[in-house]
């Protein structure tokens, strides 16, 4: 065991549990919208604004603390890690932000930083592993000869999709 292996573990596991913490209090962290601030919008903080917002439907929270508890689990195993780090990364980018921009305590928004960051540390431990995939998805394919007159038919079809799908949402409207 080197004291790479215990540190990246170590600070996956530290990562993992205040995740799961903190996705398995979601539901419970907003309210409901029976305690939503009675006070104009424009009187409102950006926390309280905020909170409101998450507050006012019960299903998104619980949405959000379930991919928490599912990528900090996913943290937890070898096999697993880099698939965790990349659902846990958009969450905590987004949780960034709303506290950066809400204006919501510092203290959480310090949480969230320090975790953003241990996550993308944690994928500099996987980066023969990511760059292996890269190449395999960014690798040349051999070459079409017909590679123009497919992207021209392909490309036809799918505006002529758009457009039947704009007419079709136009009609229900």
């Amino acid at each position: 065991m080197t004291f790479r292996t215990i540190f990246e573990r170590t600070i996956r596991y530290f990562v993992a549990f205040f995740i799961f913490i903190y996705g398995a209090a979601k539901p419970l962290q907003f309210g409901t919208k029976e305690n939503l601030p009675d006070i104009p919008v424009s009187e409102m903080t950006g926390m309280e604004l905020m909170w409101s917002f998450f507050g006012y439907s019960t299903e998104l929270p619980i949405i959000i603390g379930i991919l928490q508890v599912s990528g900090s689990l996913l943290l937890l195993f070898s096999r697993t890690k880099i698939i965790g780090i990349l659902l846990l990364l958009p969450i905590m980018a987004n949780i960034v932000l709303f506290d950066l921009f809400y204006q919501v305590h510092r203290g959480a928004t310090i949480n969230a930083i320090v975790f953003l960051v241990i996550l993308i540390g944690l994928l500099f431990f996987e980066k023969q592993k990511l760059l292996q995939v890269f190449k395999i998805i960014t690798s040349k394919e051999k070459k079409n000869p017909k590679a123009i007159q497919l992207f021209f038919i392909c490309a036809t079809l799918a505006a002529t999709l758009f457009f039947i799908y704009t007419l079709i949402l136009q009609k229900q409207t």
